[in-house]
């Protein structure tokens, strides 16, 4: 029954624009008919009325079931909901009207009737997407939507929380987990609510970036489902994902200011960039500041042919991603192809690949590369040391792989920003050589939870079929 009524409620957000159409719609038909030259569109306006009344009402019904979610400030749904309720009786009284031809009442209906949907709608946008989310466009100039954190004139007298890390928050967090909207009952815009977590306990544990949720999904690929912020919302930038983790990590105090706190040589570069309001580059560190020419789409066509999901990493650029996940076997074909596009590849995620040596010389070829993704893979020390020409490399991953320190340390990368090594050959023990050899690298050893949630809807495995 439960399962029944969550999908019933999904329907909510689909249904609720019927009623918004229909009703303007028999709103302009009305005021139309008025006029001789368009009196023939009188006679579509009770059945727009009557479809407009059938449709608010199973919106009303689909948004009971769905404030019931608890994500949702109380007052604004409350409001949205009665909001709802009289646009559902005077469309369906505007229908009576029609039939019994009442037409001075109706005209009253009509005006009620548009400014109704207006103030539920903008209700509904505010539930939504946020407080205020009309206005961004207007208030906000286009350097503040890009910029999240504020220019700081001495970022070590800065309070930590309410000058650099609240502003991240703010711009990347509030517009689901605010005083408005608390997707899985969590609240981020106050230290009460942050320390209090959400439906499924505590996401922040002060000084354990390991044990901090609200970090960990952050930092998930963001292809999966549990990756924080959403797909399709703005995405936190390194260096802010910088501050969040020393944050985090130095205790997560809200009163601090930051000379208080140990910094790292990257930490004192991210905020001497506050400064100068360069914390958020609006240019990625992985993405080369070049140009490169086109690539071949006959190629393309032929990957993705192979299950290769391979595309332009923005409307402007011809650098290219490469993923693939779903691609079951390497052939020489497939090695040709990659070898043609070693200019523009700059993304490459492997997951569970089984290659041969061939295989990996290829890879080493692509010299352009600023992201490898090899985890479940067969990659060998071996092969590491080959690819030792990858000399732009930012991202690698190697979770879950037979790779060893010994091997590492014959790989050498001066752009290495961060390393995968959970359920390597690798031992935690053997972490701190590692940090000395790898210095500007963020290695994650994993060892963390990430727990399912009840606002998540899918769970990716690794593939196990390659072969």
């Amino acid at each position: 029954m439960l399962f029944i009524t969550e999908v019933i409620a999904h329907f909510h957000p689909v249904l609720v624009h019927l009623p918004i159409g229909i009703l303007l719609l028999a709103i302009l038909f009305h005021w139309l008919s008025s006029k001789e030259k368009f009196a023939g569109l009188s006679i579509a306006i009770p059945i727009s009325y009557l479809a407009g009344a059938i449709t608010a009402i199973l919106s009303c019904i689909t948004g009971y079931i769905l404030s019931g979610s608890g994500e949702y400030d109380e007052t604004t749904l409350n409001l949205h909901q009665w909001m709802g309720i009289l646009v559902a009786f005077i469309s369906s009284a505007g229908y009576l009207f029609c039939r019994n031809k009442n037409e001075q009442q109706l005209k009253w209906v009509s005006i009620v009737l548009a400014g109704l949907i207006t103030i539920t709608g903008h209700l509904g946008g505010t539930l939504t997407h946020g407080e205020g989310y009309l206005w961004k466009g207007i208030s906000e100039s286009k350097k503040d939507s890009i910029n999240a954190v504020k220019v700081i004139a001495n970022a070590q007298e800065a309070i930590v929380y309410k000058d650099i890390i609240q502003p991240i928050l703010q711009q990347k967090c509030y517009n689901c987990h605010a005083a408005t909207k608390q997707k899985g009952g969590l609240r981020v815009d106050s230290e009460e609510w942050i320390m209090k977590g959400g439906k499924n306990g505590k996401v922040l544990v002060a000084g354990s970036i390991d044990s901090s949720v609200v970090y960990k999904r952050i930092i998930l690929d963001p292809i999966e489902e549990k990756h924080m912020p959403p797909k399709g919302k703005p995405q936190l930038k390194e260096q802010e994902r910088l501050l969040l983790q020393w944050w985090i990590a130095s205790g997560a105090d809200f009163t601090k200011k930051s000379k208080e706190l140990s910094q790292t040589a990257a930490v004192k570069t991210a905020l001497s960039a506050l400064e100068k309001s360069e914390v958020l580059e609006t240019k990625r560190a992985d993405i080369p500041d070049g140009e490169v020419a086109k690539a071949n789409e006959t190629i393309l066509e032929s990957l993705r042919k192979n299950s290769v999901t391979v595309f332009e990493i923005s409307e402007k650029s011809n650098w290219l991603s490469a993923n693939f996940v779903n691609c079951i076997k390497w052939n020489a074909d497939i090695e040709k192809q990659m070898d043609l596009l070693k200019d523009q590849l700059i993304w490459l995620k492997i997951p569970g690949a089984q290659l041969q040596e061939s295989s990996w010389k290829t890879i080493a070829g692509l010299t352009n590369l600023k992201r490898l993704s090899a985890e479940h893979s067969n990659i060998t020390d071996q092969d590491l040391v080959q690819l030792n020409s990858l000399k732009q490399l930012q991202y690698l991953n190697l979770v879950d792989t037979k790779i060893t320190l010994k091997g590492l340390l014959q790989w050498k990368s001066n752009n290495l920003a961060s390393l995968f090594i959970n359920k390597s050959g690798i031992g935690l023990q053997e972490f701190n050589t590692l940090k000395i050899n790898f210095p500007k690298a963020n290695i994650d050893t994993g060892g963390y939870y990430v727990p399912f949630m009840a606002t998540d809807t899918q769970q990716l495995h690794p593939r196990t079929d390659k072969k």
